[in-house]
């Protein structure tokens, strides 16, 4: 399938904007740690992955600027808060923790690869080949946060307890990665974002679960509420205002400029 019917097209677009915003978020939060991070080597590579989050998230703004016919900045920067659809976790400041940034990214990385791969097998072809192409990077995202949870789970004895504060600090936040996005139901009926033989709670949650137990932490994941109402909806946290008006400062400014 090449093109999408009109009742397709605004849900298909919903579903492009929860994984655009999430990575442009989080990509510009782990892009505070550039010249901060605990050792140079990880310092050099966490700005890699930050970058890499939002290269993602510029091709999946690309991809819906075409459906919706903008130019792909209106998009990330043009919009008000309650429009955008990223999950409240990767708003929230780690003030510069980096227990709380691993553990966030931890909980993200899984489930974007998670996603991806179910997007992937989409029947909607531009979205299953620009999926595609993402699957193998973000593999790569979960590769590096994985290392980190068990060193640090497994490290001192200061390192394990903070790693399982800030786990156990995010996981009340974390299932609401996984909130529905305005028609989802629909996409999984068409294939457009098909299920899975096991939902994808149960992957996420066993694929974190099995890390956590590598690295000698607990970890105890719930289900939202099927009526939660978070970012996915445009319920965003107090923090994610100032950030958003830091983002797009500049687009402010000069909203027609050429980069």
């Amino acid at each position: 399938m090449d093109r999408l019917s009109d009742d397709i097209k605004g849900p298909v677009i919903q579903l492009l904007l929860a994984l655009a915003d999430d990575k442009f978020i989080l990509g510009h939060r782990n892009a505070d740690w550039t010249g901060l991070a605990p050792i140079l080597e990880e310092d050099i590579a966490f700005s890699s992955l930050a970058q890499d989050e939002i290269a993602h998230a510029c091709t999946l703004y690309q991809m819906t600027a075409g459906l919706l016919g903008i130019r792909p900045d209106a998009l990330a920067y043009g919009r008000k808060s309650e429009e955008y659809r990223c999950a409240q976790i990767v708003e929230l400041t780690d003030e510069f923790d980096w227990a709380t940034t691993i553990c966030r990214n931890f909980c993200c990385d899984h489930f974007n690869s998670l996603r991806l791969q179910r997007m992937a097998q989409s029947a909607y072809t531009p979205l299953a080949q620009l999926a595609g192409r993402l699957v193998a990077e973000e593999q790569l995202h979960v590769d590096h946060v994985d290392q980190w949870v068990k060193r640090l789970g497994r490290g001192t004895d200061e390192s394990h307890g903070r790693m399982q504060e800030a786990l156990s600090r995010l996981s009340a936040s974390a299932p609401m990665l996984l909130e529905p996005t305005e028609g989802q139901e629909l996409l999984e009926t068409r294939d457009i974002y098909p299920k899975g033989s096991v939902s994808l709670f149960d992957q996420w949650s066993q694929d974190l679960g099995r890390v956590a137990r590598e690295a000698g932490l607990t970890l105890q994941l719930s289900r939202a509420p099927a009526n939660a109402v978070g970012g996915r909806r445009g319920r965003h946290s107090d923090s994610f205002e100032s950030l958003l008006d830091e983002l797009t400062e500049v687009y402010r400014i000069e909203p027609e400029a050429a980069w």
